[in-house]
């Protein structure tokens, strides 16, 4: 005996199905995305720290080596620092010598001066010791 299949034996997906399922998709993604989003802003902002933290190491160990600090960061490559590169951001570190004591800088994610996103290391003073 044959078996027929009628009209609504083989039914598929509606417009409005289809539609209820990409939203879905695409609220997941969105969660997903605004949380891996935010993992690499901190992971960025973490490693400009470790970078300055870098650069105040090589500065230090220029100046106790040479008595003076450095007239800039190109000083401390290859000798103190493999290489001196850029922050996340593509920016390049500032550093700012006053007497005996020294500022450094990353703008942050805005790229730019002030704007309560800047990562700054204060360096030298007191704590060379000569």
């Amino acid at each position: 005996m044959k078996k027929r299949f009628g009209r609504h034996a083989t039914r598929g997906m509606t417009l409005i199905e289809i539609m209820v399922v990409l939203v879905l998709l695409g609220l997941i993604a969105a969660a997903i995305g605004v949380n891996v989003f935010n993992q690499l802003k901190e992971g960025q902002i973490k490693t400009a720290k470790l970078d300055l933290k870098a650069l105040e190491n090589g500065i230090d160990l220029y100046h106790v080596e040479t008595g003076n600090f450095p007239d800039g960061l190109g000083q401390l490559a290859p000798k103190y620092l493999k290489e001196v590169h850029k922050d996340p951001w593509q920016m390049d570190y500032v550093y700012v010598r006053s007497g005996e004591s020294y500022d450094l800088f990353s703008y942050g994610p805005d790229k730019a001066q002030g704007g309560g996103d800047d990562i700054t290391l204060h360096g030298g003073g007191s704590a060379g010791g000569g």
